[in-house]
């Protein structure tokens, strides 16, 4: 068997910042990671290493974009070319071996991805923020090797009261684990009510984050759960930016949970609890008086098509198919219903199973970092529903073991409190963001019994009294850029003096 490109990348090194080379590169080989055809044959290597580099193509940012635009609007295109362009440029600007064996993969598996089947766009995204993680690592091994952990800060962390029940601090340094910035507010919902917001009106109206932040008279806010956004089959009645999973706000189901995630649940009288809550138990009721407990609801995560029996499709509060076997939609699910008088185009509630208060507020989001003080296993994406074309893609088809640093926002409980962690990243410098695990442990250091994560990435805010506390993250920020691109919030948690 003649030699890959990958064997020839290991001959000129064989470890990047204390990881195999091959571990490395494997990444990206497979089209469709979970679920599809087996990865192609790799490349041959063309013999020496000089060689393959030169043989890696460009990456050609006008020719990329409208191949991207193919699957996503031109926006997202362009923002994704941009970000793989400045990781390329950052691998570039560094002579060292490792550095140009990771050039040499960034280039290799863009080229299979666009030689691929589609989607391609949610697969560039991906391999930027792998390539950018590892870029990190790379760039800060030696640098930072000596540093203390930032686990020595949390114990001399500043909390300074903002209201009563409202307290915020500020983790900021180089680390061991590299430079790190990351807001923390720690609450008391017996004092401070937390409220979920839907803010895609406001979003739509042109406001931004903190504007609408101020307009609810909240003391603070911070971004909420997961929403539709680079998924290639966004079908009516789903639109891009509608939320996934989970939301009630002042106790009604505004999204039912149609995935069954981690979920941050706060009752009337304050108490808060962080669970997988699904819609195996909820009860549906239809406009026209139906009525049924759901047993045995298939997402995405479980299958593209319903079981072979009669069934309904809801997505939101419609009802979009009833037959026999009904595609699953890509933010929905299908349940059975038996003899049920269902009817496409029926408008359907949600009620929560009975609980001893009842809920006022909840987010989903996903996975769970921590249970009871401990690690969760984060291998297990499965299990809460990360799998397959459920949305969002960027976890379900995530093949590479929990590696990103990215921006992260994370929420623990801790007794009867909850902090909140808005992890900044993408920025070479000042904060190169965490991987779930390391803001899972962020929150477990500083005491919580359950972790959770919520929407990170660009989509990471937080805003208290008027000011937005992150550093920009939409795109990729090093060699002391700006980064003037903020990506709107479209849910939210906002906090309130009661």
């Amino acid at each position: 068997m003649s030699a890959s490109w990958i064997d020839c990348c290991v001959a000129h090194i064989a470890t990047i910042a204390g990881v195999e080379t091959a571990a490395v590169l494997r990444a990206f080989a497979a089209p469709f990671p979970r679920g599809g055809p087996p990865a192609p044959p790799e490349p041959a290597s063309p013999g020496s290493f000089e060689a393959l580099e030169r043989a890696c193509a460009p990456i050609e940012p006008a020719q990329l974009i409208e191949d991207l635009s193919l699957d996503v609007d031109r926006a997202q295109a362009e923002l994704f070319t941009r970000r793989l362009r400045a990781v390329d440029g950052f691998l570039d600007a560094r002579p060292s071996a490792p550095a140009r064996v990771l050039r040499v993969g960034l280039r290799m598996r863009l080229a299979g991805i666009l030689r691929a089947t589609r989607p391609h766009a949610s697969r560039v995204r991906a391999l930027a923020d792998y390539y950018y993680s590892h870029g990190c690592r790379l760039a800060h091994h030696d640098a930072d090797a000596c540093s203390p952990s930032y686990a020595n800060a949390l114990a001399a962390l500043q909390w300074r009261g903002v209201v009563p029940g409202l307290h915020h601090a500020v983790l900021d340094g180089r680390f061991a684990e590299g430079p790190t910035h990351v807001n923390l507010l720690q609450v008391d919902p017996r004092r401070i009510e937390v409220r979920a917001l839907d803010c895609r009106t406001r979003v739509d109206a042109g406001e931004s984050f903190a504007q609408t932040v101020a307009g609810e008279g909240a003391v603070a806010a911070t971004s909420g759960g997961f929403f539709l956004y680079s998924e290639p089959d966004i079908a009516p009645p789903s639109r891009r930016h509608d939320p996934v999973g989970l939301l009630v706000r002042d106790g009604v189901v505004a999204a039912p949970p149609v995935f069954a995630r981690g979920a941050l649940v706060i009752d009337r009288d304050g108490g808060v609890a962080i669970e997988r809550v699904g819609l195996d138990g909820c009860v549906l009721q239809g406009h026209r008086g139906w009525q049924l407990r759901v047993e045995g609801a298939v997402n995405r995560a479980h299958a593209e098509v319903g079981p072979a029996r009669r069934c309904m499709a809801i997505v939101g509060d419609h009802v979009v198919a009833v037959g026999i076997a009904p595609q699953v939609p890509l933010n929905g699910a299908v349940i059975p219903i038996g003899d049920v008088d269902v009817r496409i185009g029926d408008r359907v509630s949600c009620t929560l199973p009975p609980r001893s208060v009842a809920v006022a507020t909840a987010m989903a989001g996903g996975p769970m970092l921590g249970d009871a003080g401990h690690p969760a296993v984060l291998t297990e994406l499965r299990r809460e529903d990360f799998w397959g074309t459920a949305p969002p893609v960027t976890f379900s088809q995530d093949e590479t073991g929990d590696q990103n640093l990215l921006p992260r926002m994370v929420v623990g409980t801790r007794a009867a409190s909850l902090i909140f962690a808005a992890v900044d990243g993408r920025n070479f410098e000042r904060a190169l963001g965490m991987t779930l695990a390391g803001a899972g442990a962020l929150l477990l250091a500083l005491g919580c019994e359950r972790v959770l994560n919520l929407d990170g990435g660009s989509s990471k805010r937080m805003v208290l009294e008027g000011r937005t506390l992150d550093l920009p993250s939409t795109e990729v920020v090093g060699e002391g850029a700006t980064d003037p691109a903020i990506r709107p919030v479209y849910t939210a948690l906002c906090m309130h003096r009661r």
